[in-house]
């Protein structure tokens, strides 16, 4: 065999194997082009928080690890019910214990941010954005604040703050379950007197900066004639009729949620007569016929 058909043979070699490397090439995580792979879902961050708005992902009761002596009896159903620790003031430091109880609950995200735009702003938005001026440039900072609440007597306001937005919005998704309140219902309207907990039992009032805001009970069918964020506050309590008046410096969104959310406590801090139960149509936290 002659020299130049030799080296023939080893090109077509050389080419085949450099072919059968080509297929056995590990995957490039990153790139979308021809030579790229997509990313595996398995480095996909995980969120509890799904991609319709007011709608969490499904919680999984057996894959939980409970880190409190207090998530293990909630896991193993020792405490049934969500009032045995509300009720005796044990403080809780696990959102998933919420989450046990309260499966189908509703979160939701407040407009307490504006866009930027010219002549004052653009449309409002759920993130609060500021800035730090520093030697390196501008260091930006999102804010938000979640309601979450099973529109039967039970609410949680929580507040976030990060460098980035999906941060933000968890952390204020987990101080919303870990700040979970019961509220108070009936009908303390003297136009109504219909004994059903569609309202307030009695006026409150709550504070907060210079927002001073005032509950009063309303008679059945009137609506929540309300602010637009407060409103989705109290639907998440379940609270369906109610008016209100407000004083102080109600652009500022923050503190007119803190300020109706202290007036919601105050609802079970009032004492009561065991005769206005009946005569006002008490109830505290999730109906009977309900839960």
């Amino acid at each position: 065999m002659t020299e130049d058909k030799k080296d023939e043979e080893q090109v077509k070699e050389e080419t085949v194997k450099t072919e059968d490397n080509k297929d056995k090439s590990p995957e490039i995580k990153g790139g979308s082009g021809p030579t790229g792979h997509r990313r595996n879902d398995s480095n996909k961050r995980k969120s509890s928080y799904g991609r319709d708005r007011g709608k969490p992902v499904a919680f999984d009761k057996e894959g939980w690890k409970p880190r409190t002596s207090l998530g293990e009896q909630v896991k193993k159903g020792d405490i049934k019910d969500i009032d045995e620790i509300l009720d005796n003031g044990i403080k809780y430091i696990e959102p998933e214990i919420v989450d046990c109880f309260f499966p189908d609950a509703e979160i939701e995200l407040l407009l307490v941010g504006q866009s930027k735009g010219k002549f004052g702003g653009g449309q409002r938005r759920v993130f609060k954005q500021t800035q730090k001026k520093t030697r390196e440039g501008n260091k930006p900072k999102f804010a938000t604040t979640a309601a979450m609440g099973n529109k039967n007597g039970y609410i949680g306001i929580g507040y976030g703050k990060s460098k980035e937005t999906v941060p933000a919005r968890e952390k204020a998704m987990r101080n919303a379950k870990l700040s979970l309140i019961k509220v108070r219902r009936g009908c303390g309207s003297w136009e109504c007197g219909c004994k059903t907990a569609h309202s307030i039992p009695f006026k409150v009032q709550g504070k907060c900066g210079s927002v001073i805001i005032t509950l009063i009970p309303a008679p059945k069918g009137t609506g929540l004639c309300i602010n637009g964020e407060c409103k989705k506050m109290l639907a998440l309590a379940g609270i369906k009729d109610v008016w209100s008046n407000v004083i102080g410096k109600t652009a500022t969104s923050t503190n007119l949620i803190k300020a109706c959310f202290k007036a919601l406590k105050q609802l079970m801090i009032v004492k009561i007569k065991p005769d206005d139960v009946e005569k006002l149509g008490i109830i505290e936290g999730s109906m009977k016929s309900e839960s």
